[in-house]
């Protein structure tokens, strides 16, 4: 039985384990374990099997959203408390992954329940501002979801794929390192015309694990690496290295979305917690961006504690880094 005080802090963890964690199952639940959330949201759910092992360990129910889309790409809720009530909601043709809701009881006379909302929007950083139009109309239907449900205080938590107005990004740095994964023979030219990961002869390519590790990236994550345009290879090289360089190019990416829940009143509580701190949640093999969030409503923004990603200074964890290509993203709230 949880005790006052165990009952009066909510941890909630936001969590893409990366292609369903292969390979990686023990090192994300190590992660989790030490993490100790009461409510964990997982984006790229692609071996259900694994995640209700997970959900075992950690002696928590699980609740699995599957994709709008044919992918395998579900999302999850793993959850201590009890769950009062769940939903997921597909949206073909507007959605690719799904959304997946719940509420849950805390225990707290002050706020008896909370919803949670997980969701993981599009990527598709290779259609740059229709990427972004795109993930404007997945979270339109997500807060149209909302808007239907009763005026429960709620958080929203994933992996948005999407950046904040005033967050930087540090695309010199990303995109010199692109280059030397290129020159190293790990990312080739695909018959597509992008630049991505080498593809693996087998399901155990010593050669290649060899040259990943020699690159100082787990040979796991390999599939974490991202396809871009051809273009960017040559074009990296002429481009200047200087500060101001980083804050021209994060200029030119649209960012609506994350825009949008702010013009609606909610926070964005790793922000709230951190003026300046980048926060990067992506990738653990070269930090560059944050696109992982906790969000808060208007009704529990004001109980925020704390908010930090696991893997920053703050919040130390010695697997996260190979865990996955994301790291996860805390945050405590005062019921």
């Amino acid at each position: 039985m949880l005790t006052t005080r165990h009952r009066r802090r909510l941890r909630i963890l936001t969590y893409n384990i990366l292609l369903g964690g292969e390979g990686r199952e023990e090192r994300i639940a190590r992660v989790l374990e030490r993490a100790g959330a009461d409510v964990i949201a997982l984006q790229e759910v692609t071996n259900v099997a694994a995640v209700r092992r997970l959900a075992s360990r950690l002696g928590m129910r699980i609740l699995i959203g599957k994709p709008s889309d044919t992918s395998k790409l579900n999302v999850a809720l793993l959850s201590r408390r009890r769950v009062l009530r769940w939903h997921n909601y597909q949206h073909p043709r507007r959605m690719l992954r799904g959304h997946l809701e719940c509420e849950i009881e805390t225990g707290s006379p002050v706020m008896p329940r909370l919803r949670i909302h997980c969701l993981h929007l599009a990527a598709r950083f290779f259609e740059r501002a229709n990427g972004e139009a795109r993930r404007m109309r997945e979270m339109r239907s997500v807060l149209h979801d909302i808007h239907r449900l009763t005026q429960t205080p709620h958080v929203i938590i994933g992996d948005f794929n999407a950046l904040a107005p005033d967050d930087t990004v540090a695309a010199i740095r990303f995109f010199k390192r692109m280059a030397e994964l290129r020159r190293a023979g790990l990312v080739v030219r695909g018959a597509d015309g992008s630049m991505g990961p080498v593809q693996r002869r087998g399901r155990s390519d010593r050669a290649l694990e060899h040259g990943w590790l020699a690159a100082g990236i787990d040979p796991h994550l390999d599939v974490g690496v991202p396809r871009l345009p051809s273009i960017v290879g040559p074009a990296t090289a002429v481009i200047p290295r200087l500060p101001v360089t980083d804050r021209v190019l994060g200029a030119l990416l649209a960012r609506w979305s994350v825009q949008h829940l702010l013009d609606l009143g909610y926070t964005d509580c790793y922000r709230r917690m951190h003026k300046r701190d980048h926060g990067y949640t992506v990738a653990t093999w070269m930090p560059a961006a944050r696109v992982d969030y906790v969000f808060a409503d208007a009704a529990v923004a004001p109980r925020l504690q704390g908010c930090d990603v696991i893997g920053s200074h703050a919040f130390s964890d010695p697997d996260v880094a190979t865990a996955s290509d994301h790291y996860p993203v805390v945050a405590d709230f005062n019921l």
